[in-house]
């Protein structure tokens, strides 16, 4: 969505209003509206670098935060599960080292690694190899195997959030204050 269509989309109200932290004002919704397409934009780049994580549900927990106002700083984000970091970044094994960072240990929630590589294969319509006698064999063998070289990165992240992002925002933003303003995005290793 251009810019003037977001801004055009707006009912602007008072200027207070326009300031307000609640769901509805006018910022917010904006800025919602920008973390939209965004979020859009990094679904894309999964499916561009030919990312499939449908099972575990990357895409689809990607997610824009609400806008949060303090004095003159408003702050948006966007969420996802845990492990985009480990596709975006990559994985470091134990006998191959991809300059990845050491991301401490994973949450305990949801599927363990080996179920995840289970539910992985299908997804990919790999055919059980020969020298495996059923797919719990070779989801193990596939386990053991990114542990021992782990995996490069696919930045799909830098592909969408970059110096341009900081402008893209920027502009409506300014436009519906009719001012000068400085966005600053963190970097997942400040806010991870």
């Amino acid at each position: 969505m251009d810019e003037a269509a977001i801004i055009n989309s707006l009912d602007l109200g008072s200027s207070v209003a326009t300031l307000n932290n609640a769901p509805d004002s006018p910022l917010s919704q904006l800025l919602i509206a920008l973390l939209e397409d965004l979020t859009e934009q990094l679904q894309q780049a999964l499916v561009d670098r030919d990312i499939n994580t449908s099972s575990l549900g990357l895409s689809q927990s990607i997610k824009p935060t609400a806008a949060l106002i303090k004095g003159n700083v408003v702050q948006v984000g966007l969420e996802m599960d845990f492990y985009w970091k480990f596709v975006n970044y990559g994985v470091n094994g134990t006998e191959v080292n991809h300059g990845a960072p050491a991301w401490g240990s994973v949450p305990s929630e949801g599927l363990s690694f080996l179920e995840s590589v289970k539910q992985w294969i299908p997804q990919r319509n790999v055919m059980l190899p020969p020298e495996f006698k059923d797919y719990d064999q070779f989801a193990y063998a596939i386990m053991t195997n990114i542990r021992k070289r782990g995996k490069e990165a696919r930045p799909f992240f830098e592909d969408v959030i970059n110096a341009n992002t900081a402008e893209y925002l920027r502009k409506p933003i300014q436009d519906l204050f009719g001012k000068s303003l400085t966005i600053a995005i963190a970097s997942p290793w400040q806010s991870q």
